[in-house]
């Protein structure tokens, strides 16, 4: 979900098994689940690797995201609170303050990003529409490592803090249009890096 691994990556079982400090057995069940879920898909010799979507598969995900986060908005803003928008916007904060560090960290970006956006699809609560958004954010997390690596990421939060402000005033029709705006640009961003050549990675 994160961007750390890139399209067309092979998901090295001893690899994995070593970073994360366990058996093979584990890491091979997560990989078989992670093929059901489409954020793997089979290689030659019995082997997993990150989809390398094309660019109608890029479109049709990012069609579904928006439906699904844009209505998790909707529904978030008729029952969240001071408190829950106030969470939101220390989490937009955090965003801010990596964006004006001395040195851009990637990791945490994405790590406070999605914070906010699953802090905010929380409050739909819709445990079945979440489990939705977190397979399609399964599938298109990859698309995230090309623009960590272009680091086309700063400024790519711009949005949220609408996002919060339509909250405050109750305006979840606003605040569901401002996060499909946040992803839209964040893929016609993704899309202009593809056209570039996909990055090679065996």
């Amino acid at each position: 979900m994160a961007g750390e691994f890139q399209p067309g990556q092979p998901m090295r079982l001893e690899e994995l098994a070593t970073a994360f400090g366990t058996s093979h057995m584990p890491i091979r069940e997560a990989l078989n689940r992670l093929v059901v879920a489409g954020a793997l898909e089979q290689a030659p010799r019995r082997s997993v690797r990150i989809p390398k979507l094309t660019e109608k598969q890029i479109r049709d995900l990012l069609a579904v995201r928006l439906v699904n986060e844009g209505q998790a908005v909707e529904w978030a803003a008729k029952s969240c609170t001071s408190a829950d928008i106030a969470k939101l916007a220390t989490l937009n904060s955090k965003l801010d303050d990596l964006e004006n560090a001395e040195e851009f960290d990637v990791r945490q970006y994405l790590k406070f990003n999605q914070s906010f956006h699953f802090t905010l699809y929380a409050l739909s609560q819709n445990e079945i529409l979440l489990k939705t958004i977190e397979i399609l954010w399964l599938q298109s997390g990859p698309l995230l490592h090309l623009l960590a690596a272009g680091m086309a990421l700063q400024h790519g939060h711009k949005r949220h803090s609408e996002v919060v402000a339509c909250l405050a005033a109750g305006d979840g029709v606003g605040a569901s249009e401002a996060l499909k705006n946040d992803i839209r640009e964040a893929y016609a961003t993704m899309f202009a890096t593809i056209k570039k050549g996909w990055p090679d990675r065996t």
